[in-house]
């Protein structure tokens, strides 16, 4: 079963077939291509398949990336990005089990603690329904906004680790140190176009 999750601020549903083209202008964001995507700007053919993706591991997983809505007078109106779970099969290949946290705003959404509700909701969510006793998160050194978001949301430092030549520091969540959000509601979910 999917699952809709609302905050005070937000809407996250599971992604769908017709969001190709938010996820292609997501992907980019000069602020994205610069900060997760090396400079390289992705092609459509590239946005349509990392959408394919997301759905797959929606399908195989029962979770996944959530698209992120900021809402107006109660209804999902401005995309934001993307924030959920994935298996950590990039940066963990030895424990397949491993969930991390995955976030991804655009520039216009960055600054106001939407990836902090957002990502509060995520972990709530892990640990209330699919009662994972951690999450963990991988973060740049240079990335501060997401050291900041995480802490925020009650993750700890780890270790570093060494992923295809890059340093990342490892970070986890779990039940005793997560930051609840305030009035989260989870609501079933089922979009025709990905069954």
């Amino acid at each position: 079963m999917m699952h809709i999750l609302e905050t005070p601020r937000l809407i996250l549903r599971p992604p769908s077939r017709s969001d190709e083209l938010l996820l292609h202008g997501l992907h980019s964001d000069p602020f994205v291509v610069n900060a997760i995507r090396d400079g390289v700007y992705p092609t459509i053919e590239q946005s349509k398949a990392a959408l394919l993706q997301f759905i797959n591991h929606w399908q195989h997983h029962r979770f996944g990336l959530w698209m992120v809505f900021v809402k107006h007078e109660g209804q999902a109106r401005k995309f934001a990005g993307y924030c959920g779970l994935m298996c950590s099969d990039l940066y963990q290949p030895e424990d397949p089990k491993k969930v991390e946290i995955v976030t991804c705003l655009h520039l216009t959404a960055s600054g106001k603690e939407i990836a902090v509700e957002a990502g509060r909701a995520v972990v709530q969510y892990s640990f209330e329904y699919l009662k994972l006793d951690k999450v963990m998160g991988f973060i740049r050194p240079n990335n501060t906004r997401s050291l900041i978001k995480n802490r925020k949301i009650g993750f700890y430092y780890v270790c570093d680790k060494i992923c295809k030549n890059r340093l990342m520091l490892r970070f986890d969540v779990t039940p005793m140190t997560a930051v609840k959000i305030d009035k989260l509601r989870v609501f079933d979910y089922s979009d025709p176009e990905n069954i």
